[in-house]
């Protein structure tokens, strides 16, 4: 039983590198393109309630979508996790936890810039 826990969060951590990898890149991208914090929001809720009601595959869909539109190709590693659907479900809590850092480190960087000095 030892053994699998740690084969579990092996992969939990996979996941998390995974997703820190292509998330922050991804997100950086697409912010070029649409300087408002509103556009990625409403990205971020769009997939965050696609998971909230278990529609992954369309999550999934939509980010591989993403890349497209952001002209980046969709990395074999996050395509390897389609095959399984606990690793789409894992990966996806990462996808959105790293995306809600990043709009949140842009909401600050903005704030910093109104500012007043």
């Amino acid at each position: 039983m030892k053994n699998d826990d740690n084969k579990i969060k092996d992969v939990k951590s996979t996941v998390n590198l995974i997703s820190g990898a292509y998330t922050l890149p991804l997100i950086d991208k697409l912010f070029s393109n649409s300087q408002r914090i509103e556009d990625i929001e409403d990205i971020y809720f769009s997939i965050t309630a696609l998971v909230d009601t278990s529609r992954i595959s369309e999550a999934f869909h939509m980010i591989r979508g993403l890349f497209g539109i952001a002209g980046m190709e969709y990395p074999q590693e996050i395509a390897q996790l389609e095959k399984s659907e606990e690793l789409q479900e894992s990966f996806m809590s990462e996808f959105i936890f790293d995306f809600y850092d990043v709009i949140e480190d842009r909401r600050l960087e903005t704030e910093e810039e109104e500012i007043p000095v």
